[in-house]
């Protein structure tokens, strides 16, 4: 479905609210706009009902630099291939079109344990409508926004094709747009990456006229947790739900049908100017971080953050540097492997909420229109092939040598030195808030012990 609102700096349009508690499909002839009149305006700022004191790190002021001053003159020779640079003023765009792709539904008997799903693309097209309102006010625009929830379950490539056939019917609506907008979550993440490629190439989408942005949310880049295939939780799904579960995966098998187009799909997208940004939730039941921030590939225009919701109790040395590692990745350096070995003992219980409330704190969906809108586009860096380095996923987790993580941290530890800005200083910081951490978990007690040895090492 899809919906017309205006907003403009001196008006707010707040977004309707619908049911959202159980999924919809949507029919392809259901899929042209339905324009309706926005509801009474009023001169305060959009009341965002996801405010909170969760973060999402690195911002793009801590990981990009700003232009030197004579970067007016000949900006094409100036920005660096490795990373973009930050504008002084935001690309200005006129109409937003948002659209909204949700992940896997769980079934009614895994409902308890993970919660009702809530994640449809309608909700996403709501919070990132409020973000988008929020952002234009404080930069002063005047923004048209429209939103187009696509929800329909089951394989990634047969979600792609169905969704195709419904934006070919709203075509003449994509074309109105100069800002696309996005917004995704788990397994619709590779979904959108791979179905906006094929909007471009089909040439319902235009590049050089319109700006594009993607936003995956926990995606499932390199698949879920490894070894939960076998787990009794994945067994609780009907056939039709477990292939589409299975097909999952897939994703950690890098010469798979799935992976492979997913790569295809990333390197054509960065080489037509489309700025990915991934964010990772701190302690996600379902997704490894390395597989939401798909540590497999590397390149300017994907810019990777984390979602810490307050009530994972993330320990401040451990955001610093989760912080850190995403600084040095954004500006094309390495972790040295770090957030790969740090996933599993970072894992939440299975009960817990990390999958799904990342998409509700429109914080996440500010830093994805910063990174569209507050940076360069490089030549430089479009032409720059997407780095891509597979890796050995068996040898993760419960078998990983247990030498390996405080091998990366080191690493990780003199590249922040060796690179950034003040890293004697974080380092210095990591180490204070390390040796205050007190951990209560078996796992984490385990990590501590793992690091003690470090500082040593400097």
């Amino acid at each position: 479905m899809s919906k017309w609102s205006l907003w403009t700096s001196q008006s707010t349009t707040n977004p309707t609210e619908s049911p959202i508690d159980q999924p919809h499909q949507q029919q392809p002839d259901a899929a042209k706009s339905n324009v309706s009149s926005s509801p009474t305006p009023s001169i305060n700022k959009p009341q965002d009902p996801n405010i909170s004191n969760n973060i999402v790190l690195p911002s793009i002021e801590e990981s990009l630099n700003k232009p030197p001053i004579y970067y007016n003159f000949i900006p094409s020779l100036l920005i660096p291939s490795n990373s973009l640079y930050i504008k002084s003023k935001p690309t200005v765009f006129k109409r937003v079109l948002i659209i909204g792709v949700h992940g896997f539904f769980p079934n009614k008997m895994i409902r308890p344990l993970i919660g009702a799903p809530t994640g449809t693309s309608m909700k996403f097209t709501q919070v990132a409508e409020i973000a988008i309102q929020n952002w234009s006010l404080e930069n002063n625009m005047k923004v048209e926004i429209q939103k187009i929830a696509l929800e329909k379950e089951g394989k990634i490539l047969n979600r792609v094709d169905f969704f195709f056939e419904i934006l070919k019917n709203s075509i003449d609506d994509i074309k109105k747009a100069d800002f696309i907008f996005v917004c995704s979550h788990s397994q619709g993440c590779p979904v959108s990456i791979i179905l906006m490629n094929k909007l471009i190439e089909f040439g319902l989408v235009d590049t050089n006229l319109q700006k594009i942005s993607i936003l995956g949310m926990a995606g499932i880049n390199i698949g879920p947790f490894y070894g939960m295939d076998k787990s009794l939780f994945i067994r609780a799904y009907s056939t039709i739900e477990n292939d589409s579960l299975m097909e999952l995966f897939k994703f950690q098998n890098f010469e798979s049908l799935q992976s492979r187009k997913l790569l295809e799909s990333l390197k054509k997208l960065v080489i037509n100017d489309v700025k990915i940004i991934l964010v990772g939730s701190i302690d996600d039941q379902l997704v490894p971080l390395y597989s939401a921030l798909a540590s497999h590939i590397q390149h300017p225009n994907i810019f990777k953050a984390v979602y810490i919701d307050t009530s994972s109790n993330t320990p401040s040395f451990l955001s610093r540097i989760l912080k850190l590692s995403c600084i040095l990745i954004n500006n094309g350096y390495s972790d040295h492997d770090f957030i790969k070995e740090i996933s599993t003992p970072l894992a939440g219980p299975i009960t817990g909420g990390g999958h799904s409330r990342i998409y509700n704190d429109s914080k996440v969906y500010k830093l994805a229109l910063d990174f569209s809108l507050k940076t360069y586009s490089s030549s430089n860096a479009i032409n720059q092939s997407l780095k891509f380095k597979p890796f050995d996923i068996t040898k993760l987790g419960n078998n990983s040598n247990p030498f390996i993580l405080p091998w990366c941290t080191r690493g990780l530890f003199f590249e922040v030195i060796k690179k950034l800005p003040n890293g004697r200083n974080e380092i210095d910081n990591v180490f204070n808030e390390f040796n205050q951490w007190n951990p209560q978990s078996k796992i984490l007690k385990n990590v501590k012990y793992r690091l003690n040895g470090i500082k040593a090492k400097l």
